[in-house]
């Protein structure tokens, strides 16, 4: 599944100076995750981002390889949460 707002890139762009990876945007910020919280979002967990105290983005791991080395897949409820389906 590719979703268009997600990109992997190599460093942090400013956006007052940079049309990348998205093209114009008006303000950027950086989350760092550590790895307590990288470990809760493998155990199935959301983490719930504010953003710049306008904003909430809601991060979940996609796939997680499980301990039999099996794929879980993501909880599909978010759906009827938010109006979408899935991509």
């Amino acid at each position: 599944m590719t979703d268009s707002r997600i990109a992997i890139v190599d460093r942090i762009y400013d956006s007052d100076r940079s049309e990348e990876p998205f093209g114009k945007r008006w303000r950027d910020e950086c989350v760092t995750l550590d790895a307590a919280t990288l470990a809760a979002l493998q155990q199935g967990k959301i983490l719930a981002l504010d953003v710049q105290g306008e904003y909430v983005i809601y991060v979940r791991a996609g796939e997680i390889a499980g301990p039999a080395g099996g794929n879980q897949p993501a909880d599909s409820d978010d759906a009827q949460a938010t109006g979408r389906g899935s991509d």
